[in-house]
């Protein structure tokens, strides 16, 4: 088949989005189909553009994938300046699919944002051509439960009728949990046009050090900071062990970052070190160094089970999941610490724990996650099952 896939993200941004895009678009590669990806400009997690003098559409090739870049607006420090961003975007990628002379038989949208729909469902309309769209968090359950915003409010109830709609129109909808598989079916899509395809570990040559660990006991955070992670837990947290000799490092970049370095500058948490974006290897590389993994959720977050806990078991690092729902439910099956969300004394009280252990009984804890990581199928093998559904429909 000819597949348009239309997302926000692609490498080489980095973060959990970008790396399942990726994985999809290869397993679709692998099994013969003709692949372009509509997308924009690389600027995530920094909110700024890679590079300068961008054109306003250009074309690139990885491997035999095609990947068309369009325009978007970026205008840090105003108002709504994500809004504009996504919404630009969208504009961009659905004039393409509109003028575009290839024809598609199949077009798949991942989301969020969502106005990656926007631009896909003007391509199936144009095309005349199959919509899957692949759903890596529930909206608007997951902001709703994070209280940004109102169940009754006028923009939930929007976006709740354009997802019904999406839904409706789409042949299969995938999405990365259990219970986002039920939310989406309480929304009237029968069981038939759902696909669980969960979030799974890639295979990496990294692996933890042998060496004695560092000192201090070092926890560490490698991820997006953005609003779903609970940046102030581990603020919170790293105050409270600060007389403990333990440090929390910190490796991404988001939305949420002016505000954490803002706590640090003005609480002094000097047992909490931000070190910025840093390539994917270079962050295994970092979190297989380090004592133990934290997995921080806001509170109320039920459906999301971030890819993080697959990459820090994969590197043998034993993991606490501060969480509740799918993420903490997978994190007790793969052998994590699990916490409460929001509740810095506990996750303070786990910190303090492991850091009575040596460096064996925590190889030992991080190596039993990796073996009951390794039982169960790697990324790309839940890419080639949902692939292989695609091709059913």
């Amino acid at each position: 088949m000819k597949a348009l896939f239309v997302s926000h993200f692609y490498p080489p941004e980095p973060g959990a989005a970008s790396a399942r895009i990726a994985s999809f678009v290869d397993a679709l590669t692998r099994a013969g189909h003709d692949v372009t990806v509509l997308t924009n400009f690389p600027s995530f997690p920094r909110g700024r553009f890679f590079e300068v003098g961008r054109p306003p559409v250009r074309v690139e090739r990885s491997g035999t994938t095609r990947i068309v870049r369009v325009f978007s607006l970026l205008l840090p420090g105003m108002r709504g300046e994500r809004l504009i961003h996504w919404a630009s975007a969208a504009l961009s990628a659905s004039l393409y699919a509109l003028l575009a002379r290839a024809r598609y038989d199949l077009v798949i949208v991942s989301s969020p944002p969502l106005t990656t729909a926007i631009p896909a469902l003007v391509a199936a309309w144009r095309h005349g051509a199959r919509l899957i769209v692949d759903v890596r968090d529930v909206f608007p359950d997951i902001a709703i439960a994070m209280g940004a915003w109102r169940r009754e409010s006028l923009l939930a109830r929007a976006v709740e009728s354009f997802v019904c709609a999406l839904y409706r129109r789409a042949d299969l909808v995938v999405a990365v949990t259990p219970t986002a598989i039920e939310q989406i079916g309480r929304r009237g899509v029968a069981r038939s046009r759902l696909f669980l395809a969960r979030n799974a570990a890639a295979p990496t040559s990294v692996a933890r050090s042998a060496n004695g660990r560092p000192k201090p006991f070092t926890a560490i955070y490698a991820g997006n900071l953005g609003v779903a992670t609970d940046v102030d837990l581990l603020a919170d947290a790293a105050a409270r062990v600060a007389g403990d000799n333990i440090t929390i490092e910190i490796v991404g970049d988001g939305a949420q970052r002016p505000h954490l370095e803002g706590r640090v500058r003005k609480e002094k948490v000097h047992n909490l070190a931000l070190q910025g974006s840093m390539p994917r290897d270079e962050a295994l590389e970092r979190i297989a160094n380090a004592d133990v993994s934290i997995i921080p959720l806001r509170k109320g977050i039920q459906e999301s089970v971030p890819t993080k806990l697959y990459d820090s078991f994969s590197v043998g690092c034993p993991v606490i999941v501060a969480a509740e729902g799918e993420a903490q439910r997978e994190g007790a099956t793969l052998g994590a610490v699990c916490t409460a969300p929001a509740d810095a004394d506990a996750l303070a009280r786990a910190l303090r724990q492991l850091a009575q252990l040596d460096r064996v009984a925590l190889r030992a804890i991080g190596e039993a996650g990796k073996a009951k990581l390794a039982e169960r199928a790697d990324r790309a093998g839940v890419m080639d099952e949902l692939v292989a559904r695609i091709a059913a429909c």
